[in-house]
């Protein structure tokens, strides 16, 4: 018989989905609709007794043709809410469920520049609440324990991106180079950060906690080129190569968003 290592981790998930579309030719728009809603129930020793996690969205998307252009606009509300067995301390108050929602609305244009040739850009939000893990998870991995923080915030955030895809063709060869340059925004930027956070002697209380870290950004560029070529009569070749360059920054740097048991 196994010992009981207290790792032991059980749920069922419950999704559905329903979307509505319609197409109105007169005006070259489609409109698409629904619903998302999901359930998770869990049954876990690392998450710390039984949780519940439900996520229900409702979204609606306008896409519209005008020649070489194609624009379109969306929205989507989404709402989360926590329910745990056990009372945490969050802002002062002792809960054992909370909640959080909000709207989030993104945009788009494809330009068809020449036979080969397309601009677009985009802009959209995003919001992300905690997973159980993030807000629950209590384990110990090879002495380094992982630490809950049931006070963690939603991100949220956006994301902006212009770019170029241009047909290419040489020889035998034909193809597409995609270039892209994107900026994104973070507010509560979630991340698991390493740090003293339980009094203790020696290494006692070092470990993994979620944390938000504040206001941050994360800007690049992408390039990809795929194509395809035939070798001989009986003999074609799928190409798909890319490269992408990304700086992080923090847009706070001074700013204390945790503080550790040793103070730092």
């Amino acid at each position: 018989k196994g010992q009981d290592d207290g790792q032991d981790n059980e749920s069922e998930t419950y999704f559905t989905d329903y979307q509505w579309q319609k197409n109105i030719e007169a005006y070259n728009l489609r409109i698409t609709t629904g619903t998302t809603n999901e359930m998770v129930y869990a049954r876990s020793d690392i998450f710390q007794g039984n949780n519940t996690r439900e996520n229900h969205s409702l979204y609606t998307q306008l896409d519209k043709k005008m020649g070489r252009v194609n624009l379109s606009f969306g929205a989507r509300y989404e709402n989360f809410k926590i329910s745990s067995e056990k009372k945490y301390l969050i802002d002062g108050d002792s809960l054992k469920s909370f909640s959080a929602g909000r709207p989030v609305f993104r945009t788009g244009i494809n330009y068809q520049v020449a036979e080969a040739t397309y601009l677009r850009a985009s802009w959209g939000q995003g919001y992300r609440f905690p997973s159980m893990a993030e807000l629950f998870i209590s384990t110990n991995q090879s002495g380094i324990e992982i630490y809950p923080n049931p006070e963690l915030k939603p991100e949220s955030g956006w994301s902006a991106e212009l770019a170029i895809k241009q047909g290419v063709k040489v020889g035998n060869w034909m193809g597409y180079l995609d270039v892209a340059g994107f900026l994104m925004q973070y507010d509560d930027m979630m991340e698991f950060t390493f740090a003293k956070w339980e009094e203790g002697d020696g290494i006692v209380g070092v470990g993994f906690k979620s944390v938000n870290v504040g206001k941050t950004q994360i800007s690049g560029v992408e390039v990809s080129l795929s194509g395809q070529g035939k070798i001989s009569s009986d003999l074609t070749i799928n190409l798909l190569a890319g490269y992408t360059y990304m700086e992080p920054i923090s847009l706070t740097p001074n700013d204390v968003y945790i503080t550790s048991y040793n103070g730092y």
